[in-house]
C-alpha cells in the first residue's frame, strides 16, 4: 500500500471519528441583520356579484429586488387585482430568500364578511384542530364551508389535522367571503423541543460551541430548523440516530409550525 493510499485512508479515518464534522450545514445569510418588511399601501373592496377587489404592498430593508406572493399569484409589483372578498397572507421575498409576510383583507360592499376566525391546535400526530368562525353583513342565516366541501348550517369544523383550509361564510344571497386558515400542531420549544437539543445536539465537543454550527442560541436553531428537521428525519443527525420516532416527529411539527420561540 502506497504512501497516498496511506494519507487518504487516514483521513477518511479522522473525520469518521470526529461524527459531529459531518453534521456541520452551510453558512446561511442571518435575516435578522437586515430584516424585509412589507406594508400595505392600498385596499380596493369588492362586490357579491364580481371579484373587482385589490390591494397593493410594498416591502422594504433586506437586499432587493423584491417578490410577492398571495392566493397562487406570484409578482414583482406587489399588486394583486381581481380579488374575491376575504382575508389574503401575502409574502414579500428579498434576494436573499429572507422574506416578511402580512395579512390584507377585502371586504364584500354591502354584502357578508368574516369577521373572526378562531382556530384551536391539532396536536402532533394528531387530529384534534377545529376552526370556528363568525361573519357579518348581508342576508341571514349564513352556511358554512370548508375546503369546498358540504355545505353546513353551522360556524365550527372539527377534527382537523395540520394544515391549511380554505373556510367560507354564503349569505342567502349568495354573496360568500373566504379566508385561508392554517391549522398548527401548537408544539412547545420550551416544553419539548430545547431539552431534545441539549441532550443530543449541543452537548461537549458537538454544537455547543465547539462545532458550528452552535446550537446553544435560539436564533441559530431557529435559521436552520429546516435543516435540523430533514437531518433529524433522516437519521444522519444526531451521529448515531439515537432520537426516537416520539423526538424526531416532534422536531417535525415544532418546524412545520414555523419554529417558534413559544
Amino acid at each position: 500500500m502506497n504512501d497516498r493510499v496511506l494519507r487518504l485512508l487516514y483521513v477518511l479515518t479522522f473525520l469518521l471519528a470526529t461524527s459531529c464534522q459531518w453534521e456541520q450545514m452551510n453558512p446561511k445569510i442571518d435575516c435578522s441583520t437586515s430584516p424585509v418588511v412589507i406594508a400595505t399601501l392600498e385596499v380596493q373592496a369588492s362586490q357579491c356579484d364580481s371579484p373587482v377587489g385589490s390591494f397593493a404592498v410594498a416591502a422594504s430593508g433586506g437586499e432587493p429586488p423584491y417578490t410577492f406572493t398571495s392566493a397562487g399569484k406570484t409578482n414583482v409589483d406587489g399588486i394583486f387585482a381581481n380579488m374575491e372578498a376575504g382575508s389574503y397572507i401575502v409574502v414579500a421575498t428579498d434576494a436573499n430568500d429572507c422574506s416578511d409576510e402580512l395579512s390584507v383583507s377585502i371586504e364584500n360592499t354591502g354584502g357578508v364578511n368574516l369577521t373572526e376566525v378562531i382556530t384551536n391546535n391539532a396536536g402532533c400526530g394528531t387530529t384534534d384542530g377545529s376552526i370556528r368562525v363568525n361573519a357579518t353583513g348581508g342576508m341571514e342565516p349564513y352556511s358554512y364551508q370548508i375546503d369546498n366541501g358540504e355545505v353546513q348550517i353551522g360556524n365550527t369544523f372539527e377534527g382537523l389535522g395540520l394544515g391549511t383550509y380554505s373556510v367560507a361564510v354564503i349569505d342567502q344571497n349568495g354573496c360568500e367571503s373566504a379566508q385561508s386558515v392554517e391549522i398548527n400542531s401548537g408544539v412547545s420549544y420550551e416544553a419539548s423541543i430545547k431539552s431534545i437539543i441539549e441532550n443530543n445536539c449541543a452537548i461537549s465537543g458537538c454544537h455547543n460551541g465547539s462545532v458550528s454550527p452552535n446550537f446553544t442560541s435560539f436564533s441559530t436553531i431557529q435559521s436552520r430548523a429546516s435543516s435540523i428537521k430533514t437531518k433529524t428525519g433522516n437519521k444522519s443527525m444526531p451521529k448515531g440516530s439515537s432520537l426516537s420516532q416520539q423526538q424526531i416527529d416532534l422536531i417535525s411539527c415544532w418546524v412545520n409550525d414555523g419554529a417558534l420561540n413559544n
